[in-house]
């Protein structure tokens, strides 16, 4: 039961991606956190009210990052689930928001402040009422969870196979996942991706168990790909492994959850930090103190 987990985004702006992704498209800020692997750098994630895994989109904030390449290989686009029939009341939304949108064949395109394009795609489900975000859109018309994202590949048979492999998938033009897909394009020009505004630094997929990272990361050995890290996250466990063009993917646990370390009510309204961290956290709010930075603790 392979769902796309999450994805992860660069931003120069924590503030201006909050207000977008939460008082436009209507997520929540479920953790409002920092890298773990720098812990001088924020970390947002915005999902459904439960933070359910399959909604989540974060991003990592680099102040004054710059413009972005999209050359040769890298990961892009976000596909989003919205109810059907609810596509001409997003684009409208979008609109009265001044963000231009796009409707075409029940499908709502746009760009967000990081000049991430996102699409809103209609499906058939819609959000439990214990997932409903409480804010003033309609439980009925909020956003459902991640649909798609694009892998972009200058060598996209070898990218296809990477996936076939590590999923037990056969995998041709798509990658078939629960409830969405993943989209092996090919790579218009063989430069070199350059990292900024809007760029995303990984995918996850999901996985079922903590065991079947340790499956999954003696599989990519035996086929030659490059193992990254295994890293408990506190929320989930990790496993980074490069696709065979460079761009990384993250297989993930859907447990323990966000709410490992805050109440579900109070999510996101100060630092979270998984428990691994929190002897750092006065040390951590000290810093972000001296940056302008208040998690509200």
């Amino acid at each position: 039961m392979t769902i796309l987990h999450h994805v992860s985004l660069l931003t120069a702006s924590a503030d201006q991606t909050t207000a977008f992704y939460t008082g436009v498209l209507g997520l929540r800020l479920i953790k409002n956190t920092v890298n773990q692997e720098n812990v001088h750098m924020r970390h947002l994630f915005y999902g459904d009210n439960l933070g359910t895994p399959g909604s989540v989109v974060t991003f990592f904030e680099v102040p004054h990052l710059g413009h972005r390449y999209n050359d040769g290989s890298y990961l892009d686009h976000i596909g989003l689930r919205i109810p059907t029939g609810t596509a001409a009341f997003w684009q409208q939304r979008l609109v009265a928001h001044q963000c231009p949108a796009t409707l075409e064949n029940n499908m709502v395109t746009l760009t967000d402040p990081n000049d991430v394009t996102i699409q809103l795609i209609e499906t058939d489900q819609t959000l439990t009422a214990e997932a409903v975000v409480d804010n003033e859109i309609p439980g009925a018309n909020q956003i459902t969870g991640l649909f798609s994202a694009d892998v972009v590949a200058a060598d996209v048979n070898a990218t296809q196979t990477f996936f076939s492999v590590m999923l037990d998938e056969t995998v041709d033009a798509t990658v078939p996942l629960v409830a969405g897909q993943l989209n092996i394009v090919p790579a218009e020009n063989d430069g070199v991706h350059r990292f900024g505004r809007g760029s995303m630094d990984h995918l996850a997929v999901s996985v079922d168990a903590d065991s079947d990272l340790l499956t999954l990361a003696t599989r990519a050995k035996q086929h030659g790909y490059t193992v990254e890290e295994m890293a408990d996250r506190g929320w989930f466990k990790s496993l980074y492994v490069l696709e065979p063009n460079g761009s990384r993917i993250e297989f993930a646990t859907m447990s323990p959850g966000f709410s490992l370390d805050e109440p579900l009510e109070t999510m996101g309204q100060q630092l979270g930090l998984p428990p691994r961290f929190e002897p750092q956290r006065q040390e951590i709010l000290n810093y972000f103190k001296t940056k302008g930075v208040d998690f509200h603790d």
